[in-house]
C-alpha cells in the first residue's frame, strides 16, 4: 500500500485538506465471533461460529483543520493464514475452522495519505537528487585526490601537486575548447571565460608550472599559496557551473503546498552541500573559506546553520 497524494475529505464537514500530520495510536481489538443459527436435533445441536476474515490493530490518526473531527485509519490489517507448524499453535493464538488451524498474519501499512512532512521531504529529496546528479559530473576523484594527498601525506610535495593539478586542468581545457590541438594553454584559458581573477590566477599557475618543469625548483610559501588558492577557486568555479542552472535561489512551491518553508529547504541544501563537498574536498577551514562563499553565490545561505 502506498500513500495517497490526494486530499482527505472530512466525513463531518466535507472539507478537503492535506493532513498536517498523522499519529500512531496503539489499539487492540478482540475479534468478534459471528454465529449462525443454533440448530437443535435429537441428542445434539450445531451452530457455525466464525472469526472475522480480517482483524486490525493500531491506527493512524489525523484531524480535520476545519471542524477538528478525528479521523482514524487502520495501521495493520490481519488476515487468516493456515498454521503449518503445530508447535506454533499455542504461541500464536490459533483459530480452528473447517478442519484447519489459522492465525492472523498482520501486515503493517504506511500512512494512508501524504501529510505536510511527506510533501516537504519529497521536495527536499528532489532538490538534493538534482544537486547530486549535477555534482557527479565533476570528477572530484581526479581533481581532489592529489590535493588531499598533498595535504595529508608529507611525502607528497608542492611540486608533485602542481604538476598533477595543471595536467588535470589542461585535460579539462581540452574538453571544453574547440580545436584545442592548435591553441596554447593561455588561449584555452581565455576561451573558457573564467571570472577575471580566476583567469589571472590560472595563467600564473601555468607560468609557474613551466618554470618548475624545466629546472630544479622548490616552491616557496607564496607560490604554494598561489597554487592552493587557484585550485580552491577553480573547484568553486566547476561546482558553480554545475549548480547555477538549478536556480536554487528561486525554489518554487505549489500554491497548495504553501506550508513548505523555503528557508528550511535552504537549510537542508546547505547541510547537504556541507556533507557532500566536505567529504570530497579536504580544504582547510572548508566551511568559512569555501562553503560560505559558495552558498552566498548560490543564494541559499541559511543564517541559522551552525555545523
Amino acid at each position: 500500500m502506498t500513500q495517497k497524494r490526494e486530499n482527505v475529505k472530512c466525513p463531518v464537514c466535507t472539507s478537503k485538506f492535506i493532513p498536517e500530520s498523522f499519529h500512531y495510536e496503539k489499539t487492540h481489538f478482540d475479534p468478534m465471533e459471528t454465529k449462525g443459527k443454533l440448530i437443535e436435533f435429537p441428542n445434539g445441536k450445531h451452530q457455525l461460529e466464525l472469526k472475522p476474515f480480517t482483524s486490525f490493530r493500531g491506527s493512524y490518526v489525523t484531524y480535520c483543520p476545519e471542524c477538528g473531527y478525528l479521523l482514524r485509519f487502520a495501521a495493520e490489517i490481519g488476515r487468516k493464514e493456515i498454521i503449518e507448524d503445530p508447535s506454533l499453535i499455542k504461541k500464536l493464538g490459533a483459530i480452528k475452522e473447517f478442519g484447519n488451524t489459522y492465525k492472523y498474519q498482520f501486515d503493517p501499512s504506511v500512512k494512508p495519505y501524504m501529510d505536510y512532512s511527506d510533501y516537504f521531504i519529497e521536495k527536499v529529496d528532489s532538490i538534493k537528487i538534482s544537486i547530486k546528479n549535477a555534482l557527479d559530473e565533476v570528477n572530484f576523484n581526479q581533481w581532489g585526490s592529489s590535493y588531499n594527498k598533498w595535504k595529508e601525506d608529507k611525502s607528497i610535495d608542492s611540486f608533485k601537486f602542481l604538476i598533477h593539478f595543471f595536467s588535470t586542468l589542461v585535460d579539462y581545457l581540452d574538453s571544453q575548447v574547440e580545436d584545442h590541438n592548435n591553441k596554447t594553454v593561455v588561449q584555452k584559458i581565455e576561451e573558457l571565460n573564467l571570472p577575471k581573477n580566476l583567469e589571472i590566477l590560472t595563467k600564473d599557475v601555468g607560468d609557474l608550472r613551466n618554470k618548475v618543469a624545466h629546472e630544479v625548483y622548490e616552491l616557496n610559501e607564496e607560490e604554494e599559496s598561489l597554487v592552493e588558492s587557484t585550485f580552491i577557486q577553480f573547484m568553486r568555479y566547476l561546482i558553480m557551473k554545475q549548480l547555477a542552472p538549478l536556480n536554487l535561489d528561486k525554489i518554487k512551491i505549489k500554491p497548495e503546498h504553501d506550508f513548505i518553508d523555503i528557508n528550511k529547504i535552504k537549510y537542508e541544501i546547505q547541510e547537504f552541500l556541507h556533507l557532500y563537498l566536505g567529504k570530497v574536498l579536504h580544504i582547510k577551514n572548508f566551511y568559512n573559506n569555501f562553503l560560505i562563499p559558495l552558498l552566498e553565490e548560490l543564494g541559499v545561505r541559511h543564517p541559522d546553520y551552525n555545523p
